[in-house]
């Protein structure tokens, strides 16, 4: 499956980036992200995960969550064609977290060998909404017998940030996905079990950033991660009173300063010559 690609270049890069998104949007949400790691002297490359915004595959499904994985890999691959001497960092946000934190966990040789460092936002490691048991039930048994059956999102615009014109932007934005499959919903939930149980060590420097009044993933269960997490370098924020797209919030430019911060912190110690 050929994915659609967002490309941010930066001539002579000190490291590139590999963006993963959040669910049911795509990467062109992040052009304002992209930019602003270009002018610190980043490339940025993203690419629509299955289903989402302009690449194919049925309209929020997915048969496995290691389909994700498997994009994480290919834009990995293709940022080492693109810049073969530039230290990688993967930047997920969201679902786009988790897969990272999956991708972590499941890749170990690959993280060692490829990766400079990790940005986290905000990521999927629970939600903050309880489903109750009944549905997770009736859930199991239709995913047997029709696992593509698609279901609201129920993902609230107003919940991704308090800047009005974001939320306008994003319920009015015809590439952002509003149901979901029946198989999507039971591998998000499988997929954060996953994350949350497995033992909590990358071998890179981790960012990990939190808004502290998501009302889409659980701020709790991003902290325990983050406080069970050993990493050669690892740093915790959480921003006060702030919504789930912090990238987005009124005060995004501190939150991308962070960022920038920690990158030309980890290449600093790391990739002295970047």
């Amino acid at each position: 499956m050929e994915l659609y690609e967002w490309n941010w270049p930066s001539p002579s890069p000190h490291g590139t980036i590999a963006l993963v998104h959040g669910a049911g949007e795509h990467c062109g949400r992040y052009e304002h992200v992209a930019q602003w790691l270009n002018n610190a002297g980043y490339a940025v490359l993203g690419r629509d995960l299955p289903g989402h915004g302009r690449s194919p595959g049925k309209r929020g499904h997915i048969d496995r969550f290691e389909n994700y994985l498997e994009t994480v890999d290919g834009m990995l691959d293709r940022l080492r064609t693109l810049y073969p001497a530039a230290p990688q960092f993967l930047y997920g946000h969201s679902m786009g977290g988790l897969i990272v934190v999956r991708w972590l966990q499941e890749r170990p040789h690959q993280t060692t060998s490829s990766l400079a460092g990790v940005v986290l936002t905000s990521p999927c490691l629970d939600l903050s909404l309880r489903v109750p048991p009944v549905l997770f039930q009736a859930a199991s048994l239709i995913e047997r017998v029709w696992p593509t059956m698609s279901q609201p999102s129920r993902i609230p615009p107003a919940a991704v940030s308090r800047r009005a014109d974001v939320v306008a932007a994003y319920a009015s934005d015809p590439l952002v996905e509003r149901k979901v499959s029946v198989r999507w919903a039971m591998e998000l939930q499988r997929s954060m079990a996953r994350a949350r149980a497995r033992g909590v060590a990358f071998p890179v420097p981790t960012l990990m950033l939190q808004a502290g009044a998501d009302k889409l993933v659980s701020p709790e269960a991003t902290r325990a991660f983050a406080e069970a997490l050993a990493a050669p370098d690892k740093e915790y924020r959480e921003f006060a009173g702030y919504y789930h797209e912090l990238h987005n919030e009124p005060e995004s430019d501190e939150v991308l300063a962070t960022i920038t911060a920690f990158l030309d912190r980890t290449l600093a110690a790391s990739h002295p010559q970047a």
